[in-house]
């Protein structure tokens, strides 16, 4: 019997950062009763009242919920299927902490997995949302970070025996290389059918002042179990209606929803060791590792250059409080030591940034060669 999987990203962000977030949670809330899906992915279930508004409606629909609370990175599976068990794990890559009004150093996106109990036995799902496009002048470097956050899930995937499916928010196109990356790596297909169901579109309310094309950064991949074949079955938009809020037909979301069944069968020739990666691809990725690495490496210098000059100018502030033309001038002279003080503050900053974000910055490229490494390093499939 085919499996009927979707995924939304549901904007469920404080007030501050998204648009009628209590009304538009609400109706899609509301829909959960007549839904005609085995297994619901959520994305950016960032708050509390959002969390708990889906969580009560989807226990009302019969869904069994996965969540970790506030720690879950924003990420909710609703599966009619029972669930077994739920692990959540954060990217090593986070973001910029400085660059605060992004939300993903605070946010600690990462990606969520559950194991649930089908009628052929156990079904892995992985639910993630990526880092979002940034850099805009660079967009090489959000690839980047992208590429280190899957080949994260990658070396989870490997871990997990049998079928397993991913999905969510991968905040790239078809035409990226990570998205590249990740199925060659997998040996997942993705379940358009060949085609696109944009998810980003200005059809939506939220985006009708959009000037760039519509397209799908939200996907359902499945990886098949050895000796078996997945057959994608009617792929379409998902929570993509209009809905009274106010005065206005409004979205239930910035983005629009993905939906797909799929149901797999045995094939004839089975494969008796890991797939054959295209050795294209293992190249592709150590670029985008090394841009990302390269990256790092320019903050580094960067930040501690700022730290320096704001270094000289406490010094230059201290050096002007002790100057002996000041010493009658005890306004002027208490100036120049709030400014040395002010200026120590930035310079301990920036110099905590040159060192502890690079290090953790490296840190997580390294790992994601280290994982890439492994796979590279795996035999070849031979065909029985």
């Amino acid at each position: 019997m085919p499996l009927r999987l979707g995924t939304i990203n549901v904007w469920g962000l404080p007030r501050a950062f998204a648009q009628d977030v209590k009304s538009r949670i609400q109706l899609l809330a509301s829909r959960f009763q007549d839904l005609a899906l085995d297994v619901l992915l959520i994305q950016e279930a960032w708050t509390d009242p959002v969390q708990d508004t889906l969580r009560n409606a989807a226990l009302e629909a019969g869904f069994e919920v996965a969540d970790g609370g506030l720690s879950n990175g924003g990420l909710m599976v609703f599966s009619r299927l029972p669930i077994r068990s739920n692990r959540f794990e954060t990217f090593r890559f986070r973001g910029d902490p400085e660059r605060l009004a992004q939300g993903e150093f605070l946010g600690g996106k990462g990606f969520q997995t559950v194991r649930l109990e089908g009628e052929q036995g156990s079904l892995h799902l992985i639910n993630t949302h990526l880092h979002a496009c940034y850099r805009h002048a660079r967009p090489g470097l959000n690839s980047a970070v992208r590429a280190a956050q899957l080949l994260q899930i990658v070396g989870t995937l490997n871990e997990i025996d049998g079928t397993a499916v991913v999905g969510g928010d991968f905040n790239c196109t078809r035409s990226d290389l990570e998205y590249e990356i990740f199925s060659g790596l997998t040996g997942s297909f993705e379940l358009g059918d060949g085609q696109s169901y944009p998810t980003v579109s200005k059809s939506n309310y939220y985006r009708r002042h959009r000037i760039r094309a519509d397209k799908q950064i939200d996907y359902l991949f499945v990886r098949p179990n050895e000796g078996e074949q997945c057959r994608t079955i009617n792929p379409g938009t998902l929570f993509d209606e209009r809905v009274r809020i106010g005065l206005r037909d409004r979205s239930l979301s910035d983005h629009f929803g993905f939906r797909a069944s799929f149901d797999s069968s045995r094939v004839a020739t089975a494969m008796n060791q890991t797939p054959l990666f295209d050795p294209k691809i293992f190249d592709r990725a150590r670029d985008l590792l090394r841009l990302g690495q390269d990256e790092a490496d320019r903050r580094e210098r960067e930040h501690f250059v700022s730290a320096g000059n704001w270094a000289v100018a406490a010094v230059v502030a201290a050096g002007m409080r002790r100057h002996p033309a000041l010493g009658r001038r005890r306004f002027i002279k208490s100036a120049a030591g709030a400014m040395a003080a002010v200026a120590l503050m930035p310079t301990v900053g920036y110099g905590m940034l040159a060192r502890l974000d690079s290090d953790y910055k490296r840190d997580a490229f390294d790992d994601a060669r280290q994982i890439l490494a492994r796979i590279e390093s795996r035999p070849r499939a031979e065909t029985a």
